[in-house]
């Protein structure tokens, strides 16, 4: 296979340096699970925070753009999200096998895994760009968006399509740097492109000094713009060779049987991905059913949950990376130890993190919005979501534990039947006929979260996941 020629710039590989990197490599397969896991979730939820942190302010942005801006660009960024589906799985996939290899001591093959990465990323961006560019606007009224939100929605989804390799690229290579159990790396990338982020977006948005004010095609520009700068920052870490992965461009052709390895993961999980995206259009559809105020109320509850979820996505991480390279070294026990550890830690991480929300969000909320309306509907959700927290933070844990061991296909059937099975139609059957409105919705989500929980850990205890072939 290609990852296993001998390269002409391997002048890094020598026998000195790879002695040197060997007990970094075995540090995740020895030692304490509890401070592996701490270790490796707080990089990651640090870098979540930033993007909590921009995600609040952008809402306060969003809200001196106009009342309707927040719920256009929710619009656009959900429809967006739905669009790249196919490309969402490429992050659990690359992460599975370069964690593998880690584990298996092949920093090679590691390397390799990286590369083929980019190039399918390559392969899926321009079709994807193609549809979204083309269908945008028909998708949009589909999911219920008219007059200002859906000129507004429609604007800041092209702009984002332009720049769509970027927007999906740095996500994806994190989350592959991650699986090589350095998240340091992508949180200081983060960083850099959080940064840019913070600085462009009142500027474009609002029109500062003789910038024109772009509204939310400014936000949409930042977004891009600060993409650009975090993948620039990657490929300096990566050509670079100074973390655990390096990208040699001899790499970086086309390897179909490593491609393959890659997609057996990926595939399943972006149907994974791909299923709770479209759920959450067709959820859109069903909010925005319900009045503007009520569209409003939920798209500022959509900021709070991204800062709610930044400890559990750390969590997330660590628990797919432990998994992968524990399972490598054939060590079962101590990855699932590890697992249930971030299962549990991010269950409770979530509650407490919505107990405080809705212990400050009167006075939090109001500064994201001033409709009072629109607030008072974004602290009905949050009331629900202290139901729904603990429920929350297991399913995804135990589910991207199950991605790491190269076990997609089962997070994949619990995620469709528990959203459209359950979720979905409990939504729709409690907000209207039983017509409970808008109460009827939230009650319907706390019932899905209930239900992924309850299986993912099914599954994961059965323990067919360590059998799993990466």
């Amino acid at each position: 296979m290609n990852h296993r020629r001998v390269r002409a710039n391997a002048s890094h590989c020598d026998s000195a340096s790879a002695a040197l990197r060997a007990p970094e490599r075995r540090a995740l397969t020895s030692g304490n699970v509890y401070g592996h896991v701490a270790r490796l979730a707080t990089p990651t939820a640090i870098e979540m925070a930033l993007y909590s942190a921009t995600g609040l302010l952008h809402a306060y942005w969003m809200g001196q753009v106009g009342p309707l801006a927040l719920a256009a660009v929710s619009m656009g960024t959900a429809l967006r999200t739905v669009l790249i589906s196919p490309m969402m799985g490429l992050s659990a996939g690359g992460m599975a096998v370069v964690a593998h290899e880690i584990g298996r001591s092949n920093r090679n093959a590691a390397d390799h895994a990286c590369a083929q990465v980019i190039v399918l990323i390559l392969l899926l961006v321009l079709p994807l760009m193609a549809v979204g560019q083309l269908m945008g606007s028909i998708f949009l009224r589909w999911m219920g968006a008219s007059g200002q939100v859906l000129s507004s929605g429609i604007a800041y989804l092209r702009v984002l399509l332009w720049g769509l390799f970027f927007m999906e690229c740095m996500p994806t290579l994190n989350g592959v740097i991650r699986g090589s159990g350095r998240p340091e790396f992508t949180l200081r990338i983060t960083i850099i492109s959080r940064v840019a982020f913070f600085a462009l977006e009142p500027v474009l948005a609002l029109g500062w000094g003789p910038v024109p004010p772009m509204g939310v095609i400014g936000v949409a520009w930042a977004e891009m713009l600060a993409s650009v700068v975090g993948v620039a920052g990657q490929a300096v870490m990566l050509l670079s060779g100074r973390g655990c992965l390096a990208l040699h461009l001899a790499d970086l052709r086309p390897d179909w049987p490593m491609m393959r390895r890659i997609l057996r993961i990926a595939i399943p999980n972006s149907a994974q991905r791909f299923s709770p995206n479209l759920a959450n259009a067709l959820f859109m559809r069903l909010v925005a059913g319900l009045g503007d105020a009520v569209l409003a109320g939920y798209s500022i509850f959509a900021q709070v949950q991204i800062f709610v979820q930044g400890p559990v996505q750390g969590l997330q991480s660590a628990a797919a990376t432990m998994v992968g390279q524990n399972l490598g070294a054939r060590h079962p026990t101590r990855a699932a130890k590890s697992a249930w550890f971030a299962a549990y830690l991010g269950g409770g991480l979530s509650l407490l993190l919505y107990g405080v929300t809705n212990l400050f969000g009167s006075q939090l909320l109001p500064l994201v919005n001033s409709d009072p309306a629109a607030v008072a509907a974004a602290r009905e959700v949050l009331r629900y979501a202290l139901a729904f927290g603990l429920f929350n933070g297991i399913w995804l844990v135990l589910g991207n534990a199950l991605a790491g061991a190269g076990d997609a296909v089962a997070p994949t059937g619990v995620s469709i039947v528990s959203l459209w099975a359950v979720q979905l139609p409990a939504c729709w059957l409690l907000a209207h006929p039983l017509g409970l409105g808008s109460m009827g919705v939230w009650l319907g989500m706390i019932l899905g979260h209930i239900a992924s929980a309850a299986g993912m850990a099914v599954r994961f205890r059965r323990g067919h996941w360590e059998t799993s072939h990466v």
